[in-house]
């Protein structure tokens, strides 16, 4: 990557970041309507994949979509107003935190844990009939692997050699399960392997490694060899959700020492040894959180969707 890529990307984590600490903020505010399942620490996952693809590339998400959101290219007060369940959001506020879609992005997500696997692959199949060179990126947690999904979908996509990138973003835990509790076989790449996908595994907190991963990776999917799957190991920083119990099954010391290896503040060391000056870099940050506090404020002052609206695709109307 040049200079200029890196400070884009850079840019780009810094968004996330601070979108999803301001998250934080609005669902202990309670403007955060459902569910809300911080992205803090995985940054790196999102920018370095969605780098590599095309604006008519297809991704779909999980229930942790805003990272993936952004990155591919859905403005932050989009996402902000559909958290808050405004008009003005991806899906006009009806969707939520984790069922919105942007179809003009080619953008899906769903909250139901490996769901996301096979209709990646009913996209892959799609994209092959459409034969112009698209692919489909699917984002899943490490829980998903443990899902029937998960080998039905990798299992077709192999057999049919579909343009599908699988991305597991093994963030060490499945809700409060250690992933080494509930996979026999580790790295999980290898059960991507069983069903003859090409199966690499990656620092998913180091942002080039990802870029070169993935690159490699799509230009394999885009001509025509057949699925991969991408194992980033990550960290989620914060808790699984707002609320959620975490001193349970994880200690301070563990989250003090992911911290350490923190993708975003690694990325920034890495440029300033490359020499970019860090007083560049931290107006790169105060630009960045600016926007995000005026998006936000736009958000909060759109309006709700009406009853009418909301029905507005059902299939039997209420009358």
């Amino acid at each position: 990557m040049d200079i200029n890529e890196m400070l884009k990307l850079y840019k780009q984590m810094l968004v996330l970041r601070y979108f999803d600490e301001m998250c934080t903020e609005l669902k202990l505010k309670a403007l955060i309507m459902d569910g809300f399942h911080p992205y803090v620490g995985q940054e790196a996952v999102a920018v370095g994949v969605c780098s590599a693809l095309t604006d008519k590339d297809v991704v779909v998400s999980n229930h942790r979509p805003q990272g993936h959101a952004i990155a591919k290219g859905i403005t932050p007060r989009r996402i902000f107003a559909e958290f808050m369940g405004r008009r003005g959001g991806v899906s006009q506020g009806i969707g939520g935190p984790m069922q919105f879609i942007d179809s003009q992005s080619y953008f899906f997500c769903g909250s139901i844990v490996g769901s996301g696997i096979p209709i990646s692959t009913g996209f892959g199949l799609a994209l092959k009939k459409e034969s112009k060179g698209r692919v489909c990126v699917c984002f899943f947690g490490d829980g998903a692997s443990n899902t029937g999904a998960f080998h039905e979908g990798l299992n077709l996509a192999a057999l049919w050699k579909l343009p599908v990138v699988y991305i597991c973003e093994n963030n060490q835990y499945a809700e409060a399960m250690p992933v080494r509790e509930f996979v026999s076989v580790y790295p999980i790449s290898k059960r991507a392997e069983s069903y003859g996908l090409e199966g690499i595994t990656v620092d998913g907190n180091d942002l080039e490694a990802v870029v070169e991963a993935s690159k490699k990776g799509i230009m394999k999917v885009r001509n025509g060899e057949g699925p991969v799957f991408i194992e980033t190991i990550t960290y989620r920083i914060r808790p699984h959700y707002i609320g959620d119990p975490e001193f349970m099954y994880r200690t301070k010391e563990e989250i003090e020492s992911w911290k350490k290896k923190c993708p975003v503040e690694r990325f920034k060391a890495r440029l300033v040894g490359i020499g970019i000056d860090g007083k560049s870099l931290d107006i790169i940050e105060k630009e960045v959180i600016s926007n995000l506090e005026k998006d936000k404020a736009w958000a909060i002052q759109q309006p709700f969707p009406s009853v009418t609206q909301a029905t507005n695709h059902v299939i039997v109307p209420l009358d």
